[in-house]
């Protein structure tokens, strides 16, 4: 058995770990990234976290630009892996699925491929260009599993085993998001700010009555009294899973929630108002072109840097409302992480930490013969009592609150 493994950011570092803890059934294990001294420096850490399981598998480091299919092709052909784990940006998910298409390999990866804010590519329109490759996966013969991060992916699997289980009738899916850690730094992303503060900064799709409505972005504002972490304020947002939710699952209003500070919002928004977080290039007065959301990136500190000091929590859950044997019900099914603990494990952060399981976990199903049916699919597709009862053996644990309805 093998894997291989691109990306080698925050989710992949945490990855990499958990399939070096699991390599008794991946195998070897391949790790690439356009950077190879980030592979190999996440190699250094597992093994100096003692986390390889089987010492007599391999891990190695190699450098391939995921933007270039016919490298894609080459390093696939030449490694031969039984799975291919997308931990890169989104952006390069449809090149790896090409590349996973004409070299006949099961693929799996954590978010969707689209960065919610361009016309084109806003939630609505959210899976359009990976779905697209659901009738060629079928053709290879071959299995894809999309977004089976934290969110999307753990969520959407509470929400589908809420309506396998507890509902008969829902009435509304909200996906609430909270980080209440804390990292030292006065303004930082927890991972690639790229890619954090594009998704950030689009106008927020819901799903109701079977109409797409939007709002401007942190326009819509609730509290609510989390689990262990307390009361927080939670702004509704753009997010890939309310596409693949009112796709999967029926429901009468569907709507991601992320926690702010009102210090992290300040920030956001000066930056927003000096154009800083535009991916748009413009030229500097020497004649350098530039786009301002790169810039930026290479200022704020790296998200794996963050680790080391962050302490605190998350909570991340799925709050679902409707009726059950004709009685109203409100449960919130969710996920407490803990920054420390997690570093003290694979070295790194929650938020990276509560994607990452999540994926090792898919990728365990997916060899152990439960999730790796021919053809493409979203874990709202997928059994969810599989999954979720082999993720606290994987790393997270999680439970269910029964809330007034």
């Amino acid at each position: 058995m093998s894997v291989l493994q691109i990306g080698a950011g925050g989710v992949g570092w945490v990855i990499a770990h958990k399939c070096a803890l699991h390599n008794d059934v991946f195998g070897d294990i391949t790790l690439a990234s356009r950077t190879i001294s980030k592979c190999e420096k996440i190699i250094t850490s597992i093994k100096g976290r003692n986390n390889l399981k089987d010492t007599t598998k391999k891990i190695s480091a190699v450098a391939v630009n995921a933007d270039d299919l016919n490298a894609l092709v080459k390093l696939i052909n030449e490694v031969k892996p039984d799975l291919l784990i997308n931990a890169g940006p989104p952006w390069v998910n449809v090149n790896i699925m090409e590349a996973c298409v004409l070299t006949k390999t099961a693929y799996l990866d954590t978010s969707v491929a689209t960065d919610l804010c361009s016309p084109g590519q806003q939630v609505p329109e959210a899976y359009d260009p990976q779905w697209a490759f659901a009738e060629r996966f079928k053709e290879a013969g071959i299995t894809g599993i999309l977004s089976t991060g934290c969110d999307p992916g753990v969520v959407s699997v509470f929400a589908t085993y809420a309506h396998k289980h507890l509902f008969d009738e829902i009435d509304s899916i909200d996906v609430m998001d909270v980080n209440a850690g804390d990292h030292g730094q006065k303004f930082a992303t927890n991972f690639d700010p790229e890619t954090n503060l594009l998704e950030i900064q689009g106008d927020s799709f819901y799903f109701e009555n079977q109409q797409w409505k939007s709002v401007p972005c942190h326009s819509r504002m609730m509290e609510f009294d989390f689990p262990v972490v307390g009361p927080q304020k939670v702004y509704s947002m753009a997010h890939d899973e309310v596409r693949s939710l009112a796709e999967y699952i029926p429901a009468k209003r569907i709507e991601f929630w992320m926690g702010f500070s009102d210090s992290y919002l300040n920030y956001f928004n000066m930056l927003r108002d000096l154009g800083l977080l535009s991916p748009k290039p413009i030229t500097t007065a020497e004649g350098i072109t530039v786009k301002p959301l790169q810039v930026l990136k290479a200022i704020l500190p790296d998200p794996t840097s963050l680790a080391s000091g962050y302490t605190g929590k998350t909570c991340i859950g799925t709050w679902i409302r409707g009726q059950k044997d004709g009685l109203p019900k409100s449960v919130f099914i969710y996920n407490i992480c803990d920054h420390k603990e997690s570093y003290i494990e694979v070295e790194h952060q929650a938020i990276s930490y509560t994607t990452g399981v999540p994926a090792i976990t898919a990728a365990l199903l997916y060899f152990q013969g439960k999730w790796n049916d021919v053809g493409l699919f979203n874990v709202e597709q997928l059994n969810p009592d599989d999954f979720l009862a082999l993720m606290p053996s994987v790393g997270l644990t999680w439970q269910v609150q029964e809330l007034d309805a």
